[in-house]
């Protein structure tokens, strides 16, 4: 990023009936609040706590806001969030996200010390969930992939974690209109492609670290078909369909996925036991990110 001064950084947070989360969240960002121009939380039309929750952290800083979004759905929310904010770059997190605490750091060095002729565009970190019986593994294996350089190199990558992600002002004003506000796509590989198509670079620092939420585990797999469905969507819209997405990688997805459902299911990360009883219990099931408007709403 070519400034003479160092680039102001806002962090978005879109949330709907987030009561469980958000305060964990936003404990992990006020830590960092000096290093912010603003938090953002973009509600919804949430029916729980989550809006009394916010309102009792913006009484404790000013510097986060709270943004109302009638129209429902993830890119709206993500959409009036970013149009809000008034800084260089623009973090986005999920109400469950829990960044480390040099996350604003990461995000920032990241812009500033990138070539410029990159046109670095999107930084997207690193994560291992939480609350999973697979935790400790994940960040093993996460760690081992970044010693062995195979992520976490700063080379140009394809795609955005919407978890765990930052832009530029600059990408975002020009790709705003190009973004799909489709309901059956996932709303940040629509972005990554839209950048990349635009002429922007996305990197993947090693030091952007964000713990999340497992609660994707547990959709039912029958319901997670359509996630899957969505992500083939997503490429297919830009003209980036290929047979192997469609007959190998979604399948490869959906069937891991199944595999792993039955354990995250039985497992309780409050005892930090797996039951049988969890497993066969008619527990709620709550989906791991904004629900979706239905499609051309």
């Amino acid at each position: 990023m070519n400034t003479d001064r160092r680039p102001t950084v806002s962090i978005v947070v879109p949330v709907l009936n987030e009561e469980l989360f958000i305060a964990p969240c936003l404990d992990h960002v006020l830590p960092q609040i000096d290093e912010v121009t603003e938090v953002i939380v973009v509600d919804n039309g949430s029916s729980d706590r989550t809006v009394e929750i916010v309102e009792a952290y913006i009484a404790r800083d000013p510097r986060i806001r709270l943004v109302h979004e009638p129209r429902k759905g993830l890119f709206h929310s993500r959409a009036a969030g970013f149009r809000a904010a008034t800084t260089d770059i623009v973090g986005r997190i999920d109400a469950d996200t829990r960044i480390a605490p040099d996350w604003v750091a990461a995000v920032r060095r990241a812009f500033e010390t990138t070539d410029p002729a990159r046109r670095l565009g999107g930084v997207t970190g690193l994560s291992a969930p939480y609350d999973s019986p697979f935790s400790r593994s994940k960040k093993l294996l996460v760690e081992v992939l970044v010693r062995t350089k195979a992520i976490g190199t700063g080379k140009t990558i394809a795609n955005m974690h919407g978890a765990n992600m930052a832009v530029s002002r600059e990408a975002w004003d020009a790709v705003e209109d190009q973004l799909t506000p489709r309901a059956d796509v996932h709303e940040d590989i629509d972005f990554a492609l839209c950048l990349r198509e635009a002429g922007f670079a996305i990197i993947q620092p090693a030091d952007m670290w964000a713990d999340v939420s497992p609660r994707r585990a547990l959709t039912p797999p029958l319901q997670y078909t359509s996630f899957v469905r969505a992500g083939i969507t997503s490429f297919e819209i830009h003209g980036r369909g290929h047979w192997t997405l469609r007959w190998l990688v979604a399948p490869v997805t959906w069937l891991s996925h199944a595999v792993f459902w039955f354990p995250y299911r039985a497992y309780d990360p409050t005892t930090r036991r797996f039951s049988v009883r969890r497993l066969v219990s008619r527990q709620e099931f709550r989906p791991a990110a904004l629900s979706e408007a239905p499609p051309g709403s």
